[in-house]
């Protein structure tokens, strides 16, 4: 019994594939085969298609590009030069001129100059200013023939007597005439106390101080009896010598005191 069972299931399977070929092989003659594709044809027919038109304008993917304006060069501020014709120190009463594009100025501490500085200090030995946070000092430049005539001066024995023109003092700022001299500071007149007068520090040829013989070191001790005490007496001094045509100098060099008589000329 089990053994004709296994005969029926194989004798099925074959007649199921059998069948199975059958219908296939029916089918197969009633569909309709494909064309043969010929390459070479269809190479050259790719090959001679025309090409699509380009477009005219493509889309903005980035800005238009605009150049940077052109910079204007930067011009560079030349610094300006200064020259000191003179001065008087005396602390916040001192005062000095210096020489630069815009010609002869009289300053003070405190004052701003044309190129910017500010002026820190006028001391003995220069104008102190401030120029880009940077302190620098203004100084004399002893031109050859000041440095011949100081040279000359030092140790010869000087006359007494003077003379000036009217000139020197007529129609004149004082603080120009004293400054444009020379250089002075106030110092105490006998170490250190008693009162104060001016040491001559500098004197510029053929100006106040020089035509009445002062040199460098001298004590200003009085004119025409005054006494010379700070910067504003000697400003004062003007009014003095307009009202005579002699004036006194007394003085102290090298620890002696010289009186100096001084001749006002060309006074009609």
């Amino acid at each position: 019994m089990r053994g004709l069972g296994l005969l029926t299931l194989v004798t099925s399977v074959v007649c199921g594939f059998g069948a199975g070929q059958i219908g296939l092989t029916l089918l197969g003659q009633g569909a309709e085969h494909p064309k043969p594709v010929q390459i070479t044809a269809a190479l050259a027919a790719v090959e001679n298609a025309a090409e699509p038109p380009m477009p005219e304008d493509w889309p903005t993917v980035f800005d238009p590009y605009v150049p940077d304006p052109p910079k204007a060069p930067v011009a560079t501020k030349k610094l300006e030069k200064y020259r000191l014709v003179g001065l008087v120190a005396g602390g916040e009463n001192g005062w000095a001129i210096l020489t630069a594009s815009d010609g002869d100025r009289l300053i003070r501490a405190g004052d701003r100059l044309i190129g910017g500085e500010t002026v820190l200090e006028i001391a003995p030995d220069g104008v102190w200013i401030e120029r880009a946070t940077e302190r620098m000092l203004i100084a004399f430049e002893e031109t050859p023939d000041e440095m011949m005539a100081r040279m000359m001066s030092n140790g010869s024995v000087q006359a007494d007597e003077a003379e000036i023109p009217d000139s020197t003092f007529a129609g004149r700022d004082m603080r120009r005439v004293l400054g444009r001299a020379g250089s002075v500071r106030m110092v105490p007149a006998n170490g250190s106390t008693g009162e104060v007068v001016p040491e001559i520090l500098w004197v510029r040829e053929g100006q106040v101080y020089d035509l009445i013989g002062l040199r460098r070191g001298d004590l200003v001790l009085r004119v025409n009896g005054y006494s010379v005490s700070d910067p504003e007496t000697l400003v004062n001094a003007g009014q003095i010598l307009s009202e005579t045509d002699e004036f006194a100098v007394e003085i102290m060099r090298g620890g002696q005191r010289r009186t100096i008589s001084v001749r006002i000329t060309g006074r009609g």
